[in-house]
């Protein structure tokens, strides 16, 4: 089990951060590789994400569920799928929430997750896993950051 605690710290308020985390469209166009397929009757949503881990690209499918809490401004997400060479399989389950940050003013989020891989890829992938969450999570924060700065403008 792989467990993900990080905080992305942005410059717009609370609610402005909260409405785009809470499109899910929005928080796809934020993470490098990934895509947002159609609604499902229960409300998930199909996804992909190519992730790199050094020299090897591995493409994921999986069924995205979100459960958003707008009073609270948190969520829960969980996912479940297998990458496309049928080499590994994957659960997620994620929290976050959105924090008012006085100095300077803007944005907190904690974000908590555990990972389940298992298959002949989970070992490679268990291994280079922190790295490769560091390097997304930093890519997600510039990019909402970048998302965010124009929601402000405009």
């Amino acid at each position: 089990m792989i467990e993900v605690n990080e905080q992305i710290e942005v410059a717009s308020d609370p609610q402005t951060v909260w409405n785009l985390l809470s499109d899910p469209r929005a928080v796809v166009e934020c993470l490098e590789g990934a895509q947002l397929g159609d609604q499902q009757e229960d409300g998930s949503y199909d996804a992909s994400i190519t992730v790199k881990f050094g020299p090897a690209k591995v493409a994921f499918r999986a069924n995205v569920a979100l459960e958003l809490d707008p009073a609270g401004r948190k969520g829960n997400v969980t996912s479940r799928g297998r990458d496309k060479q049928g080499g590994a399989r994957f659960q997620t389950k994620m929290s976050f929430r959105v924090e008012d940050r006085v100095d300077p003013p803007g944005s907190r989020i904690p974000i908590e997750a555990q990972v389940e891989i298992s298959g002949k890829l989970a070992s490679i992938i268990e291994t280079g896993a922190s790295m490769v969450v560091k390097r997304m999570t930093k890519d997600f924060s510039e990019q909402l950051a970048n998302r965010l700065a124009g929601a402000d403008a405009g």
